[in-house]
Formats: structure tokens, sequence, C-alpha cells
């Protein structure tokens, strides 16, 4: 009795093994969308779990997390934020927003200036973010940045924005970021803000810089990958839709409640 049903496990194997061969022999092209697309939806399925789709932003949003913003610079030119502000899909707005002031020892994006007062005057929480080269004088970079930005009570703290190290070896980047955020944190009072991706942070910054708050990319997973790190903020999508914006924008979500946020942003130490 074994050895027939052992037959016809055999029998009924090759039976599906030839008829799945015949079926590529015939529709070749479908057979490779089918598995295409199938893997496609399970690869989606694995980086998208815990997310939520929002259609009004054209992305998902992950689960779990109340405060929503983005951050822009000139790549998406003149703003509306009055549309910005009154955008609502499913229980979710956007209610702060990262711009860009300055890059190098010498660039003011040019939308800095009205994005940093419409944001404000159409009631999103600001912060104001400097793009570092790592090849120019930190301190240099650090004044730029100060003299261009006007930080007023209720403010986010000033942001880093930390991407690349050029011909430099990762201690001597670590050693100019921290020209560039004790000078800051002097002149302002508070900490200010590292941002980095997921892979730059393992590669050159991992392990330092502890005492800092972090915003932390890391886009489609279900969290950011951060080796442990406490983060503040996840900038989690690159493919945002928002009225009154042109083009994609990036997403963010802030670690932590209403009342964290406010503790924050009045500089009262709170562990996401």
């Amino acid at each position: 009795m074994q050895l027939k049903i052992a037959s016809r496990k055999k029998f009924t194997a090759l039976f599906c093994a030839l008829g799945l061969i015949s079926i590529v022999a015939i529709y070749p092209r479908q057979t490779v969308n089918f598995f295409w697309s199938t893997a496609i939806q399970i690869k989606d399925y694995i980086h998208f779990y815990g997310y939520r789709p929002v259609k009004s932003f054209s992305i998902r949003i992950p689960a779990n997390y109340t405060i929503h913003g983005i951050d822009v610079s000139r790549w998406q030119a003149r703003i509306d934020w009055q549309r910005v502000a009154k955008m609502r899909d499913n229980g979710i707005r956007l209610q702060f927003a990262f711009i860009k002031a300055t890059e190098g020892e010498k660039l003011v994006d040019p939308y800095f200036s009205r994005n940093w007062r419409q944001s404000h005057k159409n009631g999103l929480l600001r912060g104001a973010y400097h793009y570092f080269s790592p090849s120019v004088s930190a301190s240099v970079q650090a004044r730029l940045f100060l003299q261009t930005v006007d930080f007023s009570q209720g403010d986010l703290p000033a942001v880093l924005d930390v991407e690349e190290r050029g011909k430099l070896s990762a201690k001597e980047l670590r050693k100019r970021v921290s020209q560039w955020l004790k000078m800051v944190e002097k002149s302002t009072g508070k900490k200010p803000i590292i941002y980095a991706g997921a892979t730059f942070y393992h590669t050159n910054l991992a392990g330092y810089f502890n005492e800092y708050p972090w915003w932390v990319a890391h886009y489609y997973q279900r969290r950011p990958d951060n080796d442990g790190l406490a983060w503040h903020f996840w900038q989690h999508s690159d493919r945002g839709q928002v009225d009154g914006v042109n083009g994609p924008v990036d997403f963010n979500v802030f670690n932590g409640t209403v009342e964290e946020l406010q503790a924050f942003v009045d500089g009262i130490k709170e562990t996401p």
C-alpha cells in the first residue's frame, strides 16, 4: 500500500512538472510576467507590512505614528503652504516641515526665506537644515547657517544633514561634524539634530554623537535600521504627494506623542 502511495505521489509530481513546462513553453512571456508580478507583490508585502495606504498622499505611511511632516528645498520650488497646512486624509495631517537653509560655505537656498516665513504663518512646526560639505571649513559652514536662519521660540532645533564624506576618513569627518554641532549648539542653546541615511550612519557615524537627537532616512522599511539608536525623526519615503507642492516630497514621522514633541521643542530631555 505504501509503495502504491509513493508511486502515485511521484506520478502526480511528474505530471505537475510536465504541465508547468508545457505552460512555460506555450506562454513564455505570460509566465515570466506572472512570476515577476508575484515576486513584486511578496516584496511589497514584506517592505510595507505595518504600513497603511493613504490615497491623497500617494504613499503608504507607517502605522503607529501620529505626527507626520515633510522636508523641502529649492527642488520643490514655490510652495503654497496654506494648501499644505489644510491637507487632510484619513485623520492624517502634516504638522512639521524641515526646510533647507544652506549648503557648504556659500549656498543659501533661494526659497528658504519664503518657506521659513510661510510654513510658520500657516501653523506648521518648522525646522531649518544645513547640507554639510565635508571638503570645506565646518566653522565657516556653521556661521553661514547661523547668519541665514532667524530662529524663534517654538522652532525645531537646527539640523545638520550629513550624507557624504568626500575624501575624508570617517574619523576626520566626525571631527568636522563635531565642530559644526558645537558652534551651532552654543549659538542656539539647543543640541542640533543630525540627519543621515541608514547605510551612511552605519559606515561613518554609528556609536558617535549619541548625545544628539537623530533623524534617520531609511525608505520602505517596517522601521529604520538604526543599530539600536534612539532616533527622533524617520524619513520613510521620498515619493509623497502634497497639495501645494510641485512634484514628489520626502515624508517623515516623529517618534513620539504630541506632548513629547512639544517637550523636545522646548528643550526638555525626552527619550523616544
